[in-house]
Formats: structure tokens, sequence, C-alpha cells
């Protein structure tokens, strides 16, 4: 057994030490090489970090070159020559000469010269995680055996402190992943509109997955995803899409055969051609960015439900870095794709209990509200008959038209307030309506309704409710008829035909009840009529095209006729 001298000893423990002091990856590595070369006296040093696919370097950490000096140099190495020994076969290797090697590869422009070299594998627990290279050993023709076995102990407390830095990263990109769906949550719930989210989602997949851009498409109806928001991590603004409008449509042939995907895709330009090289050109256009990189395309899903896709690039040499954060990145989407759920049926219950609160107060008011004042005015209007005194009889009409006033403007605002009914409810709203006037009007005016409400509006089964409403008023309060019928009829023109047995429509009198069913049927292309009807009484007819539209040029709709009303 070979027994170490106490300097030997001490310096080992050193190393070990110093490399061990600190959790950060990139600064973990960096001591590692540093403390390496202090050990053995090498005057240069690396860690090559390999790849996921164990077959090249993708990272280099170097010591005893200057920033210069590697500038010079050029691209790190990727694991060529006597680099790539270690790689093929990870074992300790010393070479006396690397220039006189079979398998040296040369060294680029620009490179110091190097004669001896000495390397070690790095491995956490079973796993190969780089190789530790060392060259010209200070003082000496060449690195001993000695030398070897410090460097392939210090490998080993290497790999230790490595995994710690490796788990302590772990856990706070996760902390940084965990944040940024915190912080679009809260963005989607917290009633900033849904594009000022999507926008805050960019930004956090840029920062924390290092992309240089992120676009965010999301699916409406069935339709194919639509760009909303683009963010550069440079602060550029993303041009529209040429020949689009916004950011566009993801359409076309290539995004059909990615649609159904519900795993996240890697794109590496060059490799691959056809859909993908089609694919990887859009993002370039939508984004902004110079050229194109590696491309990832994430599913934004909520179950089994597609909500939309992340577009997220990187710089061309990213190419790891991409890979590695794919998964956190997926796990990122499917987060959100909950959040986008979520806040879109948290806002759909607050349009519902708006909703529900304003059908309550319209019920109210039409319910108690105006009955009540119509009964009054009722009332008023016959005690205007037995007033004596010209004063009385006028103070009684001028309250008998405020109350009219007054109904009107509660009308209004409870058209306001009702939100639109289905169009199927129309047949038994109509019915319920007639029979809700026998009390006013004396009698139950018979009712007949043809064709199907299936091929009208919500809006035209609004109006339809409203004339009748008015077209009934109108005979309670004016026509003293003993009998009155109302037709509705459906088609390709909705007509509503009200008649009455009274004594006639007055020659004088307000007409702004009318008036507005007039505005009606002229804002759906239609018309209303008043005439009177034989022998006697007054015939309403208000009728509009089931299509509804704005009336054409020169057929604004109007009250034909005299018959007064409110």
């Amino acid at each position: 057994m070979h027994v170490r001298s106490s300097p030997q000893t001490e310096g080992l423990l050193d190393a070990v030490l110093a490399v061990s002091a600190g959790l950060e990856l990139s600064e973990v590595l960096a001591r590692i090489v540093r403390s390496a070369c202090t050990l053995v006296g090498a005057r240069y040093g690396a860690l090559g970090v390999l790849a996921p696919d164990r077959d090249h370097l993708m990272e280099f950490i170097t010591h005893g070159l200057s920033a210069e000096q590697r500038a010079a140099i050029g691209d790190p190495p990727r694991g060529h020559g006597v680099l790539g020994l270690l790689i093929r076969d990870p074992r300790p290797r010393r070479i006396a000469d690397i220039n006189a090697h079979p398998d040296s590869y040369g060294f680029p422009p620009n490179h110091p010269p190097m004669t001896s070299f000495l390397g070690a594998p790095v491995r956490v627990r079973d796993e190969v995680f780089g190789n530790l290279y060392l060259a010209v050993k200070e003082g000496a023709a060449e690195f001993s055996d000695e030398d070897q076995e410090l460097v392939v102990a210090l490998a080993a407390a290497a790999g230790v402190a490595i995994e710690n830095a490796r788990l302590y990263e772990r856990s706070q990109v996760q902390r940084r992943w965990a944040q940024a769906v915190a912080d679009v949550t809260q963005a989607l719930l917290e009633g900033e509109t849904e594009v000022a989210a999507l926008g805050v989602m960019a930004e956090q997949v840029c920062r924390v997955s290092g992309a240089r851009a992120c676009a965010v498409a999301l699916e409406r109806e069935g339709q194919p995803p639509v760009v909303d928001v683009v963010h550069r991590r440079d602060g550029g603004a993303a041009v529209p899409w040429p020949g689009q409008d916004g950011f566009g449509e993801l359409a076309g042939p290539h995004w059909e055969s990615v649609r159904d995907v519900r795993q996240p895709l890697l794109l590496i330009p060059g490799e691959q051609e056809g859909a993908v090289a089609e694919i990887v050109d859009d993002v370039v256009a939508i984004t902004g960015v110079e050229s194109s990189g590696p491309t990832a395309l994430v599913p934004i899903v909520a179950g089994a439900t597609a909500v939309g896709a992340l577009l997220v690039c990187w710089e061309s040499a990213d190419e790891d870095v991409a890979s590695g954060v794919l998964g956190p990145l997926h796990e990122f989407a499917q987060h959100v794709g909950l959040a986008l759920v979520a806040a879109s049926a948290q806002q759909d219950r607050a349009v519902v209990a708006l909703l529900e609160d304003r059908e309550r107060i319209a019920r109210d008011m039409h319910d108690h509200v105006i009955q009540r004042l119509f009964a009054t005015g009722l009332s008023l209007q016959a005690s205007g008959r037995l007033a004596q005194h010209p004063v009385v009889r006028s103070r009684i009409e001028e309250a008998v038209v405020e109350l009219d006033l007054a109904i009107k403007d509660i009308r209004q605002a409870i058209y306001q307030l009702t939100p639109l009914q289905a169009p199927s409810g129309l047949r038994s709203r109509v019915e319920e309506l007639v029979e809700s006037y026998s009390d006013v009007l004396g009698f139950t005016a018979t009712l007949e309704l043809f064709g199907e409400a299936t091929g009208i509006t919500a809006e035209q089964e609004q109006d339809v409710f409203a004339v009748v409403r008015e077209g009934l008023a109108n005979v309670a309060r004016h026509a003293r008829a003993t009998s009155a019928s109302v037709r509705v009829s459906m088609g390709p023109r909705i007509e509503v035909v009200i008649v009455d047995d009274g004594v006639g429509a007055p020659s004088t009198g307000r007409r702004s009840g009318l008036t507005n069913l007039a505005e009606r049927a002229a804002a759906r292309g239609g018309q209303c009529e008043v005439a009177a009807a034989h022998p006697k009484g007054t015939r309403l007819t208000w009728t509009v095209p089931t299509g509804g539209g704005a009336a054409p040029a020169g057929r604004a709709g109007r009250a034909a006729g005299p018959w007064s009303s409110d």
C-alpha cells in the first residue's frame, strides 16, 4: 500500500474542502478544475460535462486560459481526439505527449501548446457526469502515478459535491417553475384581461427556461389555435405574421400534422425537413427572431381537452438546454391549462350570478312596481271622469301622464336588465303574458300561435314579447273593449296581430308606445301599422323578417294611424 506524504494529503483535503464549499453548480464545477490544477501542479485544466446522449460534451469549464485566449480559440471542443478517449472509455489516463498520441485530433488556431496530459472521469453515483482534463505538468515532463491517484480521489469527492449541487439546482428550478405557475394563475384569477395573463405566461417561460422567445396560442370553439401574445427575452417587438390579422392562426397542413399531439415536441432545424421545417419557419416569423434554433411545441391541455400550445425557441447553441427543460416546460403547460379552465369557469360563474341578479330585479320591478303604478293610473283615470272642477280634472290627467311616463322608463330599464331568453321559450312566455292581462282587461284575450319559434333570434323573441305586452296594455287603457285577440305567426316573417272590438283609436294623445314599436320594427327591417278593424275596434300589425337586420333606406318603420298609446 502506498502511503502519501503529509503535504500531498493536506493538499487533497484542501481540494476536497474547496470543491464542497458551495451549492451553486457552476461555481462547484469551476472550483473542481481550479483545485485539481493546484493539487497536481497542472498549468491548464478543464472539466467537460457530458450531454444527455453521453456522446459529446455540452459544457467545457477551463482554468489557466484568459477570457481573451478562449475567445481567440473559438467554439469549445465537442469531445474529439484525446478528449474523446474518456467519453468512449471512462477510465483514468496519463499521456506523456498529446501530440504523439494516435488519437490526437490536433489543436485549433490560437490554442496554447500542450504536451503532458492526465484525465479522469467524474462520476455521480453510477453515472459519468463528465471528465476532468489536466495538461502540462509544472516542473516535470509528465504527470506521475501519484498525481493520477490524487486526481482520481478528487474526482470521487467532486462527484459527491456535484450531486449535492445538482439536487440544489433542481430544487431551485422547481421553485422557479412553481412560482411561474403561481404568477400566471394569479394573473388569470385576479381579473386581469386574458391577453395580459398570457403575456405573463410567455414572459415566465422565457425567464425560467432561458428561451429567447415564446408565443402562446389558444384554441377557441374548435378553430385552429390563434397566437395571442409573443414575448422576446431581448425586449424586441414581435411583428404580426405576414398576411394575417394580428399574429394569426396556426393553420395549414404542417400544423394539422401536429395538432392532435399531446406530448411536447423538440424540433431541431437542419436535421428535419418537410412539415417540421415549415413549422420552425412559421415560429421564426411569428416571434420575429433573426434565425431558427431549437424549437419546442408544448401542448396546453386540461385533462383530455386541448386548450392551446406554447411555441418556444432557443439560441442555436442551446440544443442541450432545450432538451433538458422540455419536461418541466410540459408540466408548466399542464398546470397553466388547468388555470385557464378555472379562470374561464370563474368568469362564467360571475356572469351567471350577475344575470340572475338582474333577472330578479327585473322580475320584481315588473311584478310589483309596474303593476302597482298601472293600477294607480287606471284608478286616477276613472276618478278624473267624476271630477267636476276643471283644475282638478287637469291635475288628475297630468298625474296619469306622469305615471305613464314612469311606467315607460321602468320598462326600458327592465329591457336592459333582463337577460335574453332562449327562443324555445317564446310560446309559453306569450301564453303567460296574455293570461296575466285578464284582470286588467276584464276578460281573457284569445291567443293563436302559428309556426315554430326555432328560427328566430333571442333579440327578436324579446321584441315579440314587448309588442304583445304593449298592444294589450293599449287595449286595457283606451279601447273599452269586450274582446280581443292576439295572433303570432312564425315563418319567413314574424307577424304579431292584435285586434280589439273597442271604441277605436282616439284622434289625439301621446304616441310614444307605438313609436317604440315602430322603432323596434325598423331596426329589424320591418314595419308597424295601426288601422281600424271592422265592424269596430282597432288592429295593430307588427311584422319583421325572421333574419332580422336594419331597415333598408326609405323604409323606416312608422306607426300608421292616430291610435293613442304610451
